[in-house]
């Protein structure tokens, strides 16, 4: 079994909710914070009040308080983006840098690199809205949880967040949802929704964990890039965009990862889908 998060503050959380409770049989089994917890015969749906951000732990609260087991947790949210692009993401958690919306600071969070992976294969597949794109999304953001976590989310204004479709199409893919096992890798450069990166991921047998953008290069250090890898599934490889790197920045990179005995594969090396 598997957790679904969704939570009251975020309009976008409340219409994947709506779609999810109406496409599949649930059954309500308790109360948290509130609000009825249902399940069926995938997962659990547990419903929040507060932000999902910053509920650090969440994960042993509910276990806690439900007396339920879990193995991932798969979070519906909104994505905000101040260009205002019409998206449906998906990305791993935690901050490499400084701790400024949640988490713990250089700390990421246990991710499932083969369902995470496949959550975007099915949601490039399922998406019919031409207007909004679907992409990865760097690592970024908390809480801090002890079990592997992905958010999946609308952006990115209120009219998106509660567009139907937009929200029927995030309901189901979570609920066709299966893992799929390939190689387990890092993903390294280019920006925040990481293009080359996603592609990859579309095209290739690959199973990305965690992804560090350009701008979090100046934060890295072995020790977070370990961390990374052993919350990936413990990869042993790692997938750089080269172009999306300055020369130091890949130095840098690769200095660390040959440190660390991490092959840098690309293309070449995978077979495609």
């Amino acid at each position: 079994m598997d957790l679904i998060l969704t939570s009251q503050d975020d309009a976008a959380s409340l219409n994947i909710r709506e779609k999810l409770l109406a496409m599949d049989g649930w059954k309500k089994i308790g109360m948290f914070q509130n609000f009825p917890v249902y399940r069926n015969e995938k997962y659990y749906l547990v419903h929040l009040k507060i932000q999902k951000i910053y509920a650090e732990n969440i994960d042993e609260h509910i276990r806690e308080r439900l007396g339920i087991e879990f193995n991932n947790i798969i979070v519906a949210s909104k994505h905000r983006s101040a260009a205002e692009i019409k998206s449906l993401t998906v990305h791993p958690i935690g901050n490499w840098g400084p701790a400024r919306f949640g988490g713990r600071e250089h700390t990421v969070v246990h991710t499932n690199p083969h369902l995470m992976t496949q959550a975007l294969r099915i949601l490039k597949k399922n998406n019919t809205l031409s207007e909004f794109s679907v992409s990865f999304e760097a690592t970024h953001h908390g809480p801090y949880l002890e079990t592997p976590t992905f958010f999946i989310e609308i952006g990115s204004n209120e009219e998106e967040w509660c567009n139907d479709k937009a929200g029927e199409i995030l309901a189901k893919t979570i609920l066709e949802l299966e893992e799929r096992k390939y190689m387990p890798a890092l993903g390294i450069g280019g920006g925040h929704y990481v293009p080359r990166i996603t592609d990859v991921a579309l095209e290739y047998r690959i199973s990305f964990g965690h992804m560090i953008p350009s701008y979090a290069v100046e934060y890295i250090d072995e020790s977070v890039v370990k961390m990374a890898c052993e919350k990936s599934d413990n990869c042993r490889h790692a997938y750089i965009h080269r172009k999306g790197l300055k020369s130091e920045q890949k130095k840098k990179v690769i200095g660390i990862l040959e440190k660390l005995g991490i092959e840098v594969i690309n293309s070449k090396n995978l077979e495609k889908l």
